[in-house]
């Protein structure tokens, strides 16, 4: 039987984080936020992004924080085939199944977007020394330029910040643990969103669609998929 949720879960779920994204997207499209945010990053004498192939930017955040996402799915995903064989691993199977998913479906429908929205990364801008005129994410895509965007929404943001589904795997036992868990997701989707700002890959902006995104795929999952039921067979409440 399907968990009932109230109305106050909604409103802190579902509406206050849509009005949230509402107001941030309609700041950042009518205001030059993404560009004042960027441009300290931009070396506009030698025409270069330092940080673009430095070993903290593109080695560890980048990269390295890759790995460790891809490193959370592919752990939850074993430990969730694994739960069919190893009894210890049943309790903890829909908790694995669902990071596994939240991770997966984040991060592909993120590609999926990158690959048909058309945006251009700020290094591509003529801003920033590329070839293609500035335009805000509700503006016609530039067509004076030699390639296709392919940098909307924020694909590497999107692995730290499908870890807010860590949320909903203690919400209905832990709920301090859940608080945490929303904290280190945001934390470490903002930091994934750092690194690739100051490489030039991504405007704040990008990095905020893909954190709704990645919280309403989590918050999708919780309720119609796994229908509100994550406990383990040793969940207790706190």
């Amino acid at each position: 039987m399907m968990k009932k949720f109230d109305k106050k879960f909604w409103w802190w779920h579902a509406v206050l984080p849509l009005l949230l994204l509402v107001a941030g997207v309609a700041l950042f499209e009518l205001t030059d936020l993404d560009l004042r945010f960027s441009d300290p990053f931009f070396d506009a004498v030698h025409h270069v992004w330092p940080a673009k192939n430095s070993w903290w930017a593109e080695t560890l955040i980048h990269r390295r924080g890759r790995d460790l996402v891809l490193i959370t799915a592919v752990s939850a995903l074993l430990c969730w085939v694994g739960s069919f064989g190893w009894a210890w691993l049943r309790p903890w199977r829909r908790m694995a199944l669902f990071l596994a998913l939240s991770i997966g479906i984040s991060t592909g429908l993120v590609a999926l977007g990158k690959a048909v929205t058309n945006r251009h990364c700020p290094w591509d801008y003529q801003r920033y020394g590329g070839d293609v005129p500035y335009a805000r994410m509700f503006e016609e895509a530039p067509q004076a330029c030699s390639n296709d965007g392919n940098c909307f929404p924020a694909g590497h943001a999107a692995g730290g910040f499908a870890m807010l589904s860590g949320y909903f795997l203690f919400y209905g036992r832990r709920r301090r643990y859940a608080v945490a868990a929303l904290l280190f997701g945001v934390s470490l989707g903002s930091l994934f969103a750092y690194g690739q700002l100051a490489r030039g890959a991504h405007f704040v902006s990008h990095n905020l669609w893909s954190a709704a995104l990645c919280w309403y795929v989590g918050l999708a999952l919780y309720v119609w998929a796994f229908r509100g039921r994550l406990e383990t067979a040793t969940s207790s409440h706190g």
